[in-house]
Parts: C-alpha cells; structure tokens; sequence
C-alpha cells in the first residue's frame, strides 16, 4: 500500500511539473535551423515538444519513440519530402500520442510503409503518402488513431490495418490508384467521408475490403454531365461511348466507332464483334437481338450455355464493393425483361425468327451478350426470362449468379451458383465461381471447400489453386498458401498475381529473400 501511494506522488509529481513547462520547438532545414536531419531533431527533443521541418527532402528512415508533434513548416513553400531511400519505413511511429503532419512521404522499401504505425493514440493528417514499395500507410497494434485529410496514391497498398488494430478513425481521406487494394482493414474501425478511387456510387456504402469495415459516407469519381442543346445529358457507366438522354435514348455516340449501318453490315456478312469489348458496348439491346440469329465467323452459331459444358462467365473474384442490390424477381424481374423484350420487338421485322418463338437458350445467349457488355440488371433479367421458360438450365443460374456477383449481391448469387450445381455438380468453374461469392461474404471456410471441388474436378485449373492460396493467406495457413500457389505455378508459370500472393506468404513466414524474389519475379511479368 506504501509502495502504490508514494508510486502515485512521484506520476503526480510529474504530471505537474510537465503541465507547467512550455513545449519546445526545436527546427530542422538545410540552413538555419536547430539540426539538418529529422532524426537528429527527434533524439533531442522531449514528451511534448514540436519538431518543425520546413522544405527539402530528407533522405532518411524516422522513428518517433517519444510523444511529439512533427510537422512541416508553415512557410507556404513546399511540403517536406521524407524519402526512404526504397528501404524501410519513411516514419515509424512507436510512441504513443504522436502527431505526424504535413509531409510528403514516399519510396518506403519492400514491405514497408510511408507511415507504419505500432502505437496508439496517434493524429496523422494533412500528409501525402504516394509511390512507396508496398504499404502507404500501415497499422499494426494501433489504437484510437485518428487519420484525416491524407493523399495516398500510387503504392502498392494505400492503407492496410492488421488484425488487433481497432477503435482508429480514417476520415476525410482520399485513397486512389493503389494497385493492389485502397483500403484494407483486418481490425475494428470507424470508417467516414472517404473518397475511394474504385467507388462507383453504385451503392450508397463502401464496403473496406478485409472483415467488416464499411463507410457509411465515401464518395468516388463522379459522373460526367453535360449540357447539350439546354438538356442534360449523362455518360452511362459501363457503356463509355453512348450518351443518354433523359428518355434513355442514345443520343451520341463516339465518333470512332463503327455506325450501326456499318454493324449491320458486319453481322450480315457473319463478323464476330465478341472479341472486340468496345464493339459490344457500342451495340444497342436491339442490335444484341438480332446478333443471335445472324452467323458469326467461322460459320459457328452464338456461345450458348448448358449443363454439360462448363459455364464461363465473367470473372467476379476481385470484386470490392458490397451493394444492397436485390434479386431481380417479381414487378421489378418484369420490368426490366419486358425492356429486353421491346427491344427485341423493334427488330421483329429484320430478325429471322418472331420473338414469341426465341427458345430460352436465346435469352441465356442474349444474357450472356449483356453481360459482356457490362449490363448486368438487363443480363439478369434475360436468364431469368431464360429460366422461366425452362428452370433446368444450369447454365442460366451460372450466368444469373455473375451477373447478381457483378452486382453486389453475393448472398444471392451463392443460391444461384447452388441451383446449377444441383442440376450439374461436376462444372469446376462453377464451384469456382460460388466460392468467389462466398469469399466477397467472408464465409472463407466455405469458399475454401469450393475451390477445392474445383480442383478435385480439375486439376488443371491454376485460377482456383491460386483462389485456394489466397484464401488460406486471408485465414493466416501461409505454409497452406504456398503449397497452393507452388500448384498453380506449375501449371502456370508466368501467372503473375500468384507470385505476388507468394511473395505475401513468405513475407508472413519472415522469407524475407523468397519474399522479394517473388515480388520481383510478379513485377518483372507485369504485375502491378
């Protein structure tokens, strides 16, 4: 008891005496000022003081061990570069309390961080984190961060939170052109107002990729308007070279791209336009209609889908952004087939066969068009018009499940990939594709146990040997992991994005020289 009380006089005591002394502000520059470098600065300072840095770059790895504030200079000139020289961490922030603004902090080595942060309590705003090796900012152990008004672009990572890293806030914050991922979080955190660079708007939240994080408030690129003759026109996503007008009606088209004349002429003559994206998402649904029935090249007839070949479908695996998007069914299904059926309607006249006598592997053909053309509410609703007429077509319910995965519904899309393997429980890419979905769920375990009935029903199929590595890194088996990924290279072995998921499972064992090797082997083949 003695101990305790004289404990608590002496913290008191302290707490007093720092309460009244003033904070030192202590410069750093390359002429006139209290040190040259960062680091010098920070090993003279004490608890509470601020390290000002004005402009320059500085060719260093800091590390914060005592609570300060670092910040550039309020000098109106540039903002201070820490540069990592492609080794370390720009800053590494291992006191508590610490407050990095201000900077501009770049060329982080191989996993490493502009901003890596092993302590809590932190204020990290106002900073530009751009062109580092893998992480821009990295949070492991952290709480009750706040991390506000920050840039970061072009790395590899933008922001990653490992588990354990909760009750943080990242608000306000842009998160753009990373190539892996923006945002990933393993933690517990408030996520608000961010704007995401892959947010398309199609749903009114942005779901952050890792356990259950969501923003509630992101914003994202915005769609283009334009005034043309005094009416709003607006550039429909997915379809780049139409322009709508209110009514829905194409009402311009990109000038580079074929005239429907020319279309026509193509169809007639049996030219495929399947191999060229751009030309499907030129195509209006009407010239989609009549395609089905003209010859494509080589003599052959339209791709259809059934339950003895193996469904391809869009790939779906790497979707981020969770909707609340419905089942397309009841008045809403009718709507939007019946828009696919006027459509039809208009080249009755042209088309070979009257629409009251279309079989249902046209609407699944049809279907199947949409989808490649990125119109996925109008895919849905022409297999389920597919469906309707015959409920037996596994490779409808493959095609609906795409295109409600491209959606955001991967709850649905589940139950739509179970209703083909129901009818045709031996199609690998289907199994492959319901684990995609459940993945998008978190339900790893079961999306693990899909990728492995697709690899038991081929072997050969790299895709799902790397899904299953991918899984078992997310689910920390990173021995696991490689032995999928040694699979898949096998098979494949220029496949790029599995010796970057290589790299990460020797990274997490501590290879670190296995690591780099095939981080570097993944860059040298394109991965970006």
């Amino acid at each position: 008891m003695i101990i305790k009380t004289i404990s608590l006089l002496i913290l008191t005591a302290f707490a007093l005496s720092t309460a009244g002394a003033e904070a030192a502000t202590i410069t750093v520059g390359p002429q006139e000022a209290d040190y040259a470098t960062i680091q010098g600065a920070i090993d003279a300072a004490s608890p509470g003081d601020v390290v000002e840095v004005g402009g320059g770059t500085y060719r260093e790895n800091v590390v914060v061990k005592i609570p300060i504030v670092l910040r550039a200079a309020d000098g109106g000139g540039d903002k201070p570069i820490i540069d990592a020289g492609g080794r370390g961490s720009a800053v590494v922030l291992t006191a508590d309390g610490v407050v990095l603004e201000g900077f501009i902090l770049e060329n982080g080595g191989f996993g490493r961080a502009g901003i890596e942060v092993r302590s809590k309590d932190n204020q990290i705003r106002k900073n530009l984190v751009t062109d580092n090796r893998w992480y821009g900012i990295y949070l492991d152990g952290s709480r009750g961060t706040v991390i506000e008004e920050n840039v970061v672009w072009n790395n590899k990572y933008g922001i990653w939170i490992n588990a354990g890293s909760d009750d943080n806030r990242i608000e306000r914050n842009v998160f753009e052109a990373n190539d892996n991922s923006n945002a990933f979080d393993l933690g517990r955190n408030l996520w608000e107002g961010n704007y995401y660079g892959d947010y398309d708007g199609s749903a009114p939240t942005y779901s952050i990729p890792g356990i259950s994080g969501v923003d509630l408030s992101p914003s994202g690129p915005e769609r283009v308007e334009e005034e043309e003759t005094g009416e709003a026109v607006t550039v429909q996503e997915g379809l780049p070279h139409e322009v709508l007008d209110e009514a829905g009606e194409v009402a311009a088209r990109d000038e580079a791209l074929p005239s429907e004349e020319e279309l026509a002429e193509d169809l007639a003559a049996g030219e495929s336009i399947r191999t060229d994206p751009a030309g499907w998402r030129a195509l209006s649904l009407a010239d989609l209609a009549l395609s089905l029935h003209r010859p494509l090249s080589g003599g052959g007839t339209d791709t259809e889908r059934s339950g003895e070949e193996e469904a391809s479908g869009p790939y779906c695996g790497d979707a981020v952004i969770d909707s609340e998007a419905g089942e397309v069914s009841g008045d809403e299904s009718g709507e939007v087939a019946d828009e696919v059926v006027e459509a039809v309607e208009t080249v009755e006249e042209t088309a070979p066969i009257p629409r009251e006598e279309y079989t249902p592997r046209d609407w699944v053909a049809l279907g199947d068009s949409l989808a490649a053309a990125g119109r996925y509410p109008e895919a849905l609703a022409s297999y389920e018009r597919a469906l309707e007429m015959d409920p037996a077509i596994a490779g409808a319910w493959v095609g609906r499940g795409d295109a409600l995965t491209m959606t955001g519904s991967y709850d649905k899309a589940a139950r739509s990939y179970d209703r083909a393997l129901s009818i045709d429980p031996l199609t690998a890419r289907t199994w492959y594709h319901k684990g995609n979905a459940l993945q998008m769920l978190l339900r790893f375990e079961e999306a693990l146990a899909c990728y492995e009935e697709a690899v038991r029903i081929d072997p050969s199929f790299a895709e799902a040997w790397n899904r299953k590595g991918v899984i078992h890194n997310r689910l920390g088996r990173y021995q696991e992991a490689l032995e999928s990924f040694e699979k898949a290279l096998a098979l494949e072995p220029g496949y790029a994005a599995v010796w970057n998921s290589k790299s990460w499972a020797h990274q997490m064992l501590g290879e670190a020289q296995a690591a780099k090797e095939a981080y570097e082997r993944a860059r040298s083949l394109g991965y970006r």
